[in-house]
């Protein structure tokens, strides 16, 4: 997708001839709300898992229409979305999950300046992952999206390839810890820590190669 940015050490050189982040902005008297879609964007995907304290269950390729039976259960559902492609498919998880048009703006528009905002019974919180690329040279970055409802958590990932979220599925899959007995806001702040850890091996790498 071309918003993500691939980062390699020729890449790295030229930075100091450009930002970092060539954040996204709405062309002025644009219609606030308008979902500007790359052509190139990746149709999504959505994954749910649904647990609460005694039980685990895996969900992949569901329609949005799906998604609400899940929302107010007792149990928590983590939907993970993969990809940004498909205006109609954005609009119907904005009915299901009754999200403001600004909130499906930040996170189909990319990329965003990392903010944390409340609209009452949602909190929308806007970051970034960074991981490696396989063959060690540079990082690949993404715009990840959490919406936290009471039941619920809603992330959205750019990409469909790797990301650092596997150790949350596996501590909730195998009943690690006490994530199972915790609400969504935990599960929010597991994953969060994730996307944080996942700079630390860049970090390590870039400050092998100063030395």
């Amino acid at each position: 997708m071309k918003k993500t940015k691939f980062y390699g050490s020729r890449v790295l050189r030229k930075i100091k001839r450009r930002k970092l982040f060539d954040y996204g902005y709405e062309q002025p008297g644009s219609i606030p709300g308008t979902l500007n879609i790359s052509q190139d964007a990746i149709f999504p995907t959505i994954a749910l898992i649904d647990y609460d304290s005694t039980q685990a269950n895996l969900l992949t390729n569901i329609s949005p229409e799906a998604c609400g039976e899940h929302l107010y259960t007792n149990s928590v559902s983590w939907f993970d979305i993969s990809g940004l492609g498909n205006e109609d498919f954005w609009q119907r998880i904005g009915t299901v999950f009754g999200l403001h048009p600004l909130i499906l703006e930040d996170i189909v528009n990319v990329p965003q300046r990392p903010k944390i905002e409340d609209y009452q019974d949602q909190l929308v919180i806007i970051t970034n992952m960074a991981l490696p690329n396989s063959n060690g040279e540079g990082f690949w970055l993404e715009q990840v999206s959490f919406v936290v409802g009471d039941k619920y958590l809603l992330t959205v990932q750019e990409e469909q390839k790797e990301d650092c979220f596997e150790p949350i599925r596996q501590r909730i899959r195998l009943k690690k810890g006490n994530i199972r007995s915790q609400g969504t806001y935990y599960l929010a702040y597991a994953i969060w820590d994730a996307l944080i850890d996942g700079f630390f091996p860049l970090l390590e790498i870039y400050s092998e190669k100063i030395e």
